[in-house]
């Protein structure tokens, strides 16, 4: 069993380590085998520069800390060639376990079997929508319930239908379940999907979708305006409210997911952000992190690797709550 050579080291004598540079432009971080037989973890993402990533990726760092494990992070800012290549380096370094935060399977592929094929355990955060056996486990929020909150918002606000914009993220596999589901749901009740923009680089998101938004406004004015706007994450969200506000466009709602302070405080304003759904980090960081525990203590791995955790929706009603 490949963790054998950290079951005896004493908790109390464990220590962490963190390199973490440049991270806006790619990190490139690097935990060497530690001596005391700590647990060695690789961590990788794709889009730190997001809100959300970096929030997730920091709770799981700070929780490995406290328990001696040895982390490294390395962020490829979208660039998915570099992230295979990082994950082939963690790979010859031998690490204790990876860890893949908020990727596509599908462009981690080839890193992801070579991890299997040397033994090495990989764990993921939100990095999925189903059931991947390359994965130990995969914990992420439920998608479709964070789509249908969200875009129900718009529904309800906008009994007579309308035409709506949506800002998705395709790369993102979360996301783009996100605006299917979504725009599905808008179709039925009687809305027309009047533009799809897909956002091309995560960090730049709320610039995007501040150009895109604004832009169709300035197509569209008055009375031929959007009814609502959606967005699959929140700094998406917040690029179209900013759009709509500086466009003085009334009667346009904006709905996203994601729960980040800027869009709960913004919801709280009662202005045209009306909803957002706030994911629960907690719960799922903390589920990856126990599962990790176990398989550090005795190689125990999880019966079932594919867990979706709902989150909860907030308006301006329930806003001041968070």
């Amino acid at each position: 069993m490949r963790n054998n050579r950290f079951l005896a080291a004493a908790a109390t004598a464990a220590v962490s380590l963190l390199v973490f540079t440049g991270c806006g432009g790619g990190a490139d971080a690097t935990a060497e085998p530690a001596a005391d037989g700590a647990p060695v973890v690789a961590v990788f993402t794709a889009s730190y520069a997001t809100p959300a990533v970096k929030t997730g990726v920091d709770m799981f760092e700070e929780q490995a800390t406290e328990k001696g494990w040895q982390v490294s992070v390395s962020d490829s800012a979208n660039d998915y060639n570099k992230l295979n290549a990082q994950l082939q380096d963690a790979i010859s370094r031998d690490v204790d376990a990876i860890v893949m935060g908020y990727t596509s399977q599908e462009k981690t592929s080839l890193g992801v079997t070579a991890a299997n094929d040397a033994g090495i355990p990989v764990f993921a955060i939100d990095a999925g929508v189903e059931p991947y056996e390359p994965y130990a486990l995969n914990v992420t929020s439920d998608n479709t319930q964070l789509a249908t909150a969200s875009a129900q918002a718009i529904i309800d606000a906008n009994p007579g239908g309308g035409d709506v914009l949506i800002v998705g993220w395709d790369s993102h596999p979360g996301i783009r379940l996100r605006t299917d589901v979504a725009t599905e749901l808008f179709e039925k009740n009687g809305f027309n999907v009047a533009a799809n923009h897909q956002i091309q680089s995560p960090g730049a998101a709320q610039e995007e979708a501040l150009s895109f938004v604004q832009d169709y406004l300035q197509s569209h004015p008055g009375d031929a305006a959007p009814v609502g706007v959606w967005a699959g994450f929140d700094a998406a969200g917040f690029g179209a409210v900013q759009a709509v506000e500086s466009a003085g466009a009334e009667g346009v709602d904006v709905a996203s997911m994601n729960g980040d302070d800027f869009a709960i405080a913004e919801i709280a304003k009662g202005g045209p952000f009306v909803a957002t759904v706030l994911q629960d980090w907690p719960t799922i960081i903390g589920s990856v992190v126990e599962a990790m525990d176990a398989y550090f203590a005795d190689g125990t791995l999880p019966e079932n690797n594919h867990v979706e955790i709902e989150g909860t929706p907030i308006t301006e009603d329930n806003a001041s709550e968070f």
